[in-house]
């Protein structure tokens, strides 16, 4: 009885060192990713707080707190070290769960990730591309000549990480109707029965996620109604050839 249990113990065992070396490595390649960041710190900011300087009357930004340079260096490269380091930390994910999986789910895995970090992405640089110029474009009518517009650039920023990471989670909605109905969690039928309710949603997230701007708030509800119809199209696909 001894030798049996000490024989189960060991897989256990072995699996969370094997656990333990996955997580290191994903601590050793957020720290070096964030030391990457930081030393890149200034054309990062620079790029981030581009579209406003075409907005801003006086050109600069501004500190409210002498703490707040260093803070802002520190958050920005954390969250830039982040999304550097997310295809190690998903791989590292990826292999520690591997040995569970058979052949042609590991396959399945992978594209899932890949197109899901591709939807994220794609979210990420198209809002900051395309929706937050007409979010300032928006701010800048309230902007008269007898005024100076001195913006708080930690608020700026947070403002523009949280939209954005808004948008690219949004992105990922046709990754997730896919991973729904190929997991059978809800079958299709049930999806497009939801679809009016999710356009009626779709404008209540765009109106949490976007200033007060009637145009803005159209352009992201038109752009989440259409992600979710291209998940339906993915997924009827996966109906028609897997049944």
């Amino acid at each position: 009885m001894t030798i049996q249990s000490e024989d189960k113990k060991i897989p256990f065992r072995e699996h969370l060192i094997e656990l333990r070396q996955r997580i290191i490595k994903i601590l050793i390649a957020l720290f070096v990713c964030f030391v990457i960041s930081f030393n890149f710190i200034k054309p990062i900011l620079s790029f981030l707080t581009e579209p406003l300087k075409g907005f801003v009357t006086t050109g600069n930004l501004v500190y409210l707190k002498l703490t707040d340079g260093f803070f802002l260096f520190f958050k920005v490269s954390l969250i830039i070290a982040l999304l550097l380091a997310s295809p190690i930390i998903i791989y590292q994910i990826f292999m520690f769960l591997a040995p569970g999986l058979f052949e042609h789910e590991k396959r399945l895995l992978k594209i899932f990730i890949t197109i899901g970090f591709l939807s994220f992405f794609t979210g990420f640089s198209l809002l900051y591309k395309l929706v937050l110029p007409i979010f300032l474009n928006f701010f800048s009518k309230f902007v008269f000549d007898f005024y100076e517009v001195y913006p708080n650039i930690n608020e700026y920023l947070d403002f523009v990480l949280k939209f954005n990471l808004y948008a690219g989670i949004l992105f990922t909605i046709p990754f997730a109707i896919f991973l729904m109905i190929h997991f059978k969690i809800i079958k299709l039928s049930q999806v497009l029965e939801l679809r009016k309710l999710f356009i009626i949603l779709s404008f209540v997230i765009s109106a949490i996620i976007t200033p007060p701007d009637l145009l803005s708030q159209i352009l992201v509800a038109i752009i989440i109604i259409a992600l979710f119809e291209i998940g339906i199209v993915i997924a009827r696909i996966r109906v028609a050839l897997f049944g």
